[in-house]
């Protein structure tokens, strides 16, 4: 499959932020899909959403599409919820609903 004929991602940067060593990171939202026609005479872009806050500098950008790996994934939460749920692994012990803090 060539470039032609490959989706992209259209995103935007909708914030930013500071991570934990103080750099400026940007948060990207995506937009939609973006592909270029059979012939390479058209680009077509489907928008399912915009963003309308007052960050946005009205800039779409154009990316493959991007994938997390395992390495990636830094908190323990983020990589357990990546995997599947055993039927094993789930016990029929009540919940206790007192440890909740709401």
């Amino acid at each position: 499959m060539g470039d032609q004929d490959e989706r992209r991602e259209a995103r935007a940067i909708v914030r930013t932020y500071k991570d934990a060593d103080g750099k400026d990171k940007n948060v990207y939202q995506t937009l939609g899909t973006a592909w270029v026609s059979p012939h390479a005479s058209t680009i077509t872009i489907q928008l399912e959403t915009i963003p309308i806050g007052k960050n946005w500098n009205g800039k779409v950008y154009i990316n493959k599409p991007y994938e997390k790996s395992d390495k990636e994934l830094t908190h323990t939460f983020n990589k357990q919820a990546t995997k599947d749920v055993i039927l094993e692994d789930i016990d029929d012990k009540p919940i206790d609903l007192s440890v909740i803090p709401f």
